[in-house]
């Protein structure tokens, strides 16, 4: 057999793969900017809106007198000679107590004609009509309102005929209305109703007093025969009256401030000022409305409904916790000037080489503010001690008057830029800012939640 050809094989030698390597390459990218996205601090984003310091300004209140109450001295059916509201001087006659009914006698007898005035007329009017508007068969307590309305107003026509026909019952009954008459301790304002806060003050007044379902006010007068020692009429004793109101913390908060208030009554679109004070808890707020005129008109309420004059203010709404204050250089109105071949607005910055060469490079500035004298510029572009040239002139300026500017970080473009606003109304979580203020804010504007985890042109995504 003739010799065989023995053939050797070596093995392949691979060559490098750029496709795995490049695959590599781009997880390893996608890795490190995930870990790096991971682990550091995220920056919230918040968009601004329009927003108001508009708060409920419809509040009921009560109203706090000096009242003292009077008691009959003996016992008789009671006969007025004054009006509700009538101011009395001290001694002046009040009331008569009659203890054998007498003063009726003679007022049934005489046929004495009870005469309703045009104003008389058209409260019954109003009484009913609210009544029926107002009725329910699951809530009695508005009868009960309509039957105490019914009755003063029946007492009141009964006592104006005792007033007008006080001549004829001296008259018929001669020296006994005299002996009888009881006369005012001191001066003041005649009421005949009571409801037990008569001793309230500003001071002492509590959440449970505003529950209107509790509150009972009774009409002291009666055709019934009353006791010794019972009360009979109310007398206040001072033209100063209070209105005290609860408030919210918003409330508060907005008026907190001021020492006087406008405000209107709703019952009677009346519109009054007042002296305002507060009285603060733990966690109530109580606004005191103090006057001296107008008690008479609301003589017959305990709780009145009014509307307060809010100054409420109108802008962007962002939240406390974007803001910041940035440092800045004050420079001259007049150091600034445009490029040579742009438009961009700077200032000519003074140098020196290192072989003593001067020479003038034009620095482009960002404006935060313009007070009218001095501008505001970002104090990172400069070292403090640079020194501006005036353009056209040998005047110089040197860096080092600063000034602190408020402002929020807005981040529309992807990266953090200062913006200066304007504080119209703040409170503890938000604030009020101008729409107007030029650079500043507008509405859908994107912002840092927290100022201070921006950083200035610093990329947020």
């Amino acid at each position: 057999m003739g010799n065989q050809n023995k053939v050797v094989k070596f093995k392949k030698r691979r060559g490098i793969n750029i496709g795995i390597i490049v695959f590599l390459i781009l997880f390893l990218y996608v890795a490190i900017n995930v870990y790096i996205y991971l682990t550091k601090e995220q920056l919230s984003i918040y968009e601004v809106h329009e927003g108001t310091t508009a708060v409920d300004n419809k509040i009921t209140g009560i109203i706090l007198r000096q009242e003292k109450l009077v008691y009959s001295k003996s016992a008789g059916y009671i006969s007025y000679f004054q009006r509700e509201g009538a101011k009395v001087a001290k001694n002046s006659s009040v009331y008569c107590a009659d203890a054998n009914g007498q003063i009726y006698n003679v007022l049934e007898s005489n046929d004495l004609q009870v005469s309703i005035t045009d104003r008389d007329n058209a409260k019954i009017k109003h009484d009913i009509r609210t009544f029926r508007e107002k009725y329910s068969d699951s809530d009695f307590s508005g009868v009960y309102g309509f039957k105490e309305a019914t009755q003063s107003t029946a007492l009141d026509l009964l006592n104006t005929t005792v007033i007008n026909e006080g001549g004829a019952l001296k008259d018929s009954l001669g020296s006994a209305v005299a002996l009888n008459m009881v006369k005012s301790p001191e001066s003041g304002i005649i009421s005949y109703h009571m409801d037990s806060y008569e001793a309230i003050t500003p001071e002492t007044v509590t959440e449970d007093l505003f529950n209107r379902e509790n509150y009972k006010r009774t009409n002291l007068r009666t055709t019934e025969m009353l006791t010794k020692d019972s009360p009979v009429y109310k007398l206040i004793t001072s033209d100063t009256w209070n209105l005290v109101l609860p408030l919210t913390k918003s409330q508060y908060d907005s008026i907190s401030e001021s020492t006087k208030i406008k405000f209107t009554v709703l019952e009677d679109e009346f519109k009054m000022t007042a002296d305002l004070s507060f009285i603060t808890g733990a966690s109530d707020y109580y606004a005191v409305l103090t006057m001296d005129k107008y008690m008479t008109n609301y003589l017959e309420d305990r709780f009145l409904e009014v509307k307060l004059d809010f100054n409420s203010v109108e802008g962007l709404k962002i939240p406390v916790s974007a803001l910041v204050e940035k440092d800045c250089y004050l420079v001259p109105r007049e150091y600034f000037c445009l490029g040579a071949n742009s438009q961009d607005e700077g200032v000519i910055q003074k140098q020196y080489s290192k072989n003593g060469d001067i020479t003038y490079p034009f620095v482009k500035t960002d404006t935060y503010y313009d007070d009218g004298a001095y501008k505001y510029i970002d104090t990172s572009l400069f070292d403090a001690g640079t020194v501006l040239q005036l353009p056209n002139a040998s005047s110089e300026y040197t860096l080092s008057k600063t000034g602190k500017l408020l402002g929020v970080y807005n981040v529309n473009q992807g990266y953090a830029v200062f913006k200066r606003v304007e504080i119209l109304y703040q409170d503890e979580e938000y604030c009020i800012v101008s729409d107007s203020t030029t650079g500043g804010l507008a509405a859908y504007d994107q912002i840092a939640l927290d100022g201070s985890n921006a950083i200035e042109q610093a990329i947020i995504y």
